[in-house]
């Protein structure tokens, strides 16, 4: 918490050095921390004594668009608009579905009150705000669905390094029948990403391409990572998995371009709103992936990166239930094969500034 408030900080400061200290203004609403989402009763709260002083700044700085970056900033840009009669645009960049987050996290039940108040009043400001942004394609189309006045698909903007040419176009694993499949990032049982899952998906892969490794990226616990891997049905795995760590992004995309193919194994749903929340997800990771090129394989519910994986030729989605199909490692053998044309794409579509280009044009046609 401490390393991303620094990294806030840092980010702000940044940008008021970019735009300039007179057209940098903030301020600090009491409303709950990222991922404590406010009740219908609690939000009324947050409320009171708010819209006065934001009709004021909005006014003040001649706004045209707000662009609001979660469910509770675009509830009170629309109060503000309709109570003050201000002829401002809003963007609602959702980034998540947050009232089946909040079912998730404990936050209110799944036939509560607070739940249904949340999905009506999404349905509200998607077709109230002038523009609603989703982070994939599956998710664009719910917004869509429920009514959205304009759903538009803006992809995650994720640091990016450049990978090494050589590596990237390195076959020689390939044609060796040696493929090195990566996983990067969190795994731990409990969470979104559990070790088992990425167990079972690897078993099926090298059941098709018996000489496969497996390389994990992680600063997770490796001896429990290890345990976790000795005491499943998958022990028979263990000289094939290598477990390493790395300090910096940088670090990690070396890594990555070492490997030919790679794995979002994510968590299988247990209910329908892990269900519902999965299939607009788009995981940083799967754009980590992409951007050195390697082709991914997706559990089929992470439906936001499965989506751009199949659409783009750069992946598979696997049934979790069922692992890897045969065909499905033979387009995975395939697709590694072709990394320039597959990180080419990926620079450019989660490319800061490509997106910005993107999202200047977005407001251009409001």
């Amino acid at each position: 918490m401490i390393r991303e408030k620094w990294a806030y900080r840092h980010h702000t400061s940044a940008i008021r050095s970019l735009i300039g200290t007179e057209n940098y203004t903030t301020r600090r609403i009491p409303v709950p921390p990222v991922g404590v989402h406010p009740t219908a009763r609690q939000l009324q709260f947050f409320t009171t004594a708010q819209l006065g002083a934001l009709a004021r700044q909005i006014a003040r700085t001649r706004a045209d668009v707000v662009r609001c970056r979660s469910y509770v900033a675009t509830h009170l840009a629309l109060l503000v608009r309709q109570k003050f009669a201000l002829s401002f645009k809003i963007v609602f960049d959702a980034r998540s579905m947050m009232p089946e987050e909040g079912v998730l996290t404990g936050r209110w039940g799944a036939y509560s009150s607070d739940f249904a108040f949340w999905k009506a009043r999404e349905a509200q400001m998607a077709a109230q705000a002038d523009l609603t942004l989703s982070v994939s394609e599956p998710m664009r189309q719910n917004f869509a669905k429920i009514g959205a006045r304009h759903s538009a698909l803006s992809y995650l903007n994720v640091p990016l390094k450049t990978p090494d040419d050589s590596a990237v176009s390195d076959i020689s694993r390939l044609d060796a029948g040696t493929p090195v499949m990566a996983y990067a990032g969190y795994l731990a049982d409990g969470s979104w990403h559990v070790p088992a899952n990425l167990w079972q998906v690897f078993a099926s892969f090298q059941s098709h391409i018996p000489r496969a490794k497996l390389l994990v990226i992680t600063k997770s616990s490796h001896s429990a990572l290890t345990r976790s891997l000795a005491q499943s049905q998958f022990s028979h795995l263990q000289s094939c998995v290598s477990l390493t760590s790395a300090n910096s992004p940088t670090e990690v995309v070396q890594l990555l371009a070492g490997a030919d193919l790679s794995v979002l194994s994510y968590r299988t749903p247990e209910n329908e709103f892990e269900t519902e929340m999965s299939l607009a997800t788009f995981a940083t990771k799967t754009a980590e992936y992409l951007s050195v090129g390697l082709p991914v394989a997706v559990n089929r519910y992470c439906g936001g990166a499965a989506s751009y994986a199949v659409g783009h030729d750069a992946g598979v989605a696997y049934d979790p239930y069922e692992g890897l199909t045969a065909a499905q490692a033979n387009t995975l053998m395939r697709q590694a094969r072709e990394r320039p044309r597959i990180s080419a794409a990926a620079q450019k579509d989660f490319n800061v500034d490509e997106n910005t280009d993107r999202f200047v044009q977005l407001l251009k046609d409001l």
